[in-house]
């Protein structure tokens, strides 16, 4: 049996299983899952809190063997990113790294590496064997219109409140938001002298509470919104944003996926002059409250050395604000990468053609 359902944006009908097959009056046909999310990405902060399986320690050996490597490159005068995943070597290493990225890209999204020693090594290399950890993770891109493919995410003394300025560069607390990329991958070298946890939630568990509390509420969610492109924009993006809107969730070839940033859906309406009906920009503070909760929210303290990985499409993240060290060489420091794994998990193209098209970032690094 079918049912058929209408609304001001889209007319759909209510098939078997239980999934919204949705036409939009722009011509769009979406399918909206209309029941829970049963895969090992929808946790909550209560049961990941329970359990430590998803902190890993680094074994001796593929230290070791990380930094062999990195003598080779310092050998041949080479340096990042002008070097290759074969000018990397990792035999035993891979295996180790390769272990948890699957945890990330087809288990609970998220995992952290401990105790690489970060003290030892000098500043270069440092980003030499971090970069050489990533080029065994996938294609490494670039992550602002300058072209860097390494982010240093530290207090730049900006003003948060500011259109177009990035919270990473300030030490402003953070909105739960994912980063354009499959996977982004964070180094923790040195951490705050009070604050800057980092915080995570399953976008996929909150998915099902939405489904429970607001089931109507998905359409405006897969729909999408605009985004401020904070810079980073191509001239072919209109008023700096997104030239499309970027849905929230979709449900793609047995998956489901999620792009979320409140921050910069709200920062786009204000530039190109829009509004909003308050029901969307409620749902939108929503999540941002369920990821906040201590139902859903995972904190992590990060130490020097910590490195993680998150899965973009399944876990949201943000940081608390902090206060910094005096002394400069001390300040919170943390190095990013943004990795793209092509080819494995089924996107929604409508999940990337804003930002491939609005953007001047997520460029592949070649070597």
């Amino acid at each position: 049996m079918s049912l058929y359902c209408r609304s001001r944006f889209a007319t759909g009908i209510l098939d078997k299983r239980n999934t919204i097959i949705l036409h939009c009056n722009t011509g769009l046909t979406l399918e909206i899952r209309r029941y829970p999310v049963n895969h090992p990405s929808a946790w909550t902060g209560l049961q990941m809190r329970a359990r430590k399986d998803w902190i890993l320690d680094w074994p001796a050996a593929a230290v070791a063997e990380v930094e062999s490597a990195a003598e080779g490159l310092g050998a041949k005068g080479k340096a990042m990113p002008a070097f290759s995943r074969e000018e990397f070597p990792l035999r035993g290493a891979a295996t180790f790294l390769g272990d948890a990225m699957r945890q990330v890209t087809e288990g609970r999204g998220f995992v952290l590496l401990r105790g690489l020693p970060v003290a030892k090594y000098s500043r270069q290399q440092l980003r030499d064997i971090y970069w050489g950890i990533g080029r065994h993770w996938g294609t490494l891109i670039t992550q602002n219109v300058k072209g860097d493919p390494i982010a240093e995410i530290t207090d730049q003394g900006y003003d948060a409140n500011k259109v177009g300025v990035k919270p990473s560069m300030t030490n402003a607390e953070q909105r739960p938001h994912s980063d354009p990329c499959d996977v982004v991958s964070l180094l923790c070298v040195q951490p705050a002298k009070e604050g800057g946890l980092s915080r995570i939630a399953s976008s996929i568990a909150i998915y099902n509470r939405l489904l429970q509390e607001d089931p109507e509420g998905l359409e405006c969610l897969y729909r999408g919104f605009h985004h401020d492109l904070r810079g980073d924009e191509t001239p072919q993006a209109p008023f700096g944003c997104t030239p499309v809107p970027i849905p929230v969730y979709r449900w793609y070839h047995g998956l489901m996926s999620c792009v979320f940033n409140n921050s910069s859906a709200r920062q786009a309406v204000e530039r190109m002059g829009r509004t909003l009906p308050a029901r969307e920009l409620g749902l939108l503070d929503h999540i941002v409250d369920l990821a906040h909760s201590e139902e859903f929210r995972l904190d992590m303290a990060f130490q020097p050395g910590d490195i993680q990985l998150l899965n973009n499409y399944t876990v949201i993240h943000w940081r608390t604000g902090f206060t910094d060290w005096t002394e400069p060489e001390r300040k919170r420091r943390l190095y990013r990468l943004w990795i793209n794994r092509p080819g494995e998990r089924p996107i929604d193209p409508a999940f990337q053609r804003g930002y491939i098209t609005g953007s001047n970032a997520g460029l592949p690094v070649h070597a």
